[in-house]
């Protein structure tokens, strides 16, 4: 029997086009972060706070398993609650505007290369990647 989260997945596979994670220490600005969302048109179609394994956050960062900061990244990622947002935005290029926002928020509440405040999946594969890693058999 498919979960409630993997029925709403499949459902809405056309609609996600986006996948951002406020990172750990920067929980404080969750409703401003989901404020700076919806005024730049993003709908929010699914929020998870939770903890990230160090498994998880290890395969979310995998493509950066050869850098120097890499594991010092996935152990801050796994050190405290984040927040997870799967997102659609209807425009010519998603992908784009999240990492506009990103950059926005990295600016604004960033504190380092790592403690920046923000991910965002970088390529449509890896939005819906890392949103089943992520979110997939988790409570809504």
């Amino acid at each position: 029997m498919k979960s409630l989260v993997e029925y709403i997945l499949e459902n809405i596979q056309e609609e996600v086009n986006g996948f951002c994670i406020l990172k750990p220490e920067f929980l404080e600005h969750e409703e401003e972060f989901e404020k700076l969302l919806m005024n730049n048109k993003w709908s929010i179609i699914q929020k998870v706070k939770r903890t990230l394994s160090k498994p998880e956050a290890e395969e979310l960062y995998i493509g950066m398993n050869d850098k120097d900061f890499y594991d010092d990244l996935c152990t801050y990622m796994a050190s405290d609650d984040s927040i997870s947002y799967l997102c659609h935005k209807d425009c010519k290029n998603p992908i784009e505007d999240m990492k506009k926002l990103k950059d926005k928020v990295r600016k604004s509440w960033g504190k380092d290369e790592m403690k920046n405040a923000m991910h965002s999946s970088d390529s449509k594969e890896n939005v819906e990647r890392e949103y089943k890693l992520i979110l997939q058999n988790k409570s809504i």
